[in-house]
């Protein structure tokens, strides 16, 4: 039996929107699946504080800070190397609407 194929993630078309239309889906689902990363990070954090405590009672920054941290550095790496630029014939066709 073959697994079910996996369902998009909420952030598809957003991120979809974000790169080059010829990016490979694969990377188009990554990022979208560290988009949500970072949602859930921020929810929990808006949630539950800023600071927790960790199972000795002590103090500490929520988990999902780093959590939240990594998954923006990622997103932003991915979108810089695949993201969507105005060619020059594309500038210049700007130009002429104007």
């Amino acid at each position: 039996m073959k697994p079910a194929p996996p369902t998009p993630s909420k952030n598809f078309e957003a991120a979809a929107a974000q790169v080059k239309s010829n990016t490979p889906p694969t990377i188009v689902e990554l990022i979208a699946r560290q988009m949500d990363r970072a949602d859930n990070a921020h929810e929990r954090i808006t949630t539950e504080g800023e600071v927790v405590r960790d199972v000795r009672g002590v103090v500490v920054p929520h988990p999902a800070i780093a959590i939240e941290s990594a998954a923006t550095k990622l997103i932003a790496d991915l979108i810089s190397k695949h993201k969507t630029q105005a060619t020059n014939s594309t500038k210049t066709a700007a130009r002429r609407i104007v």
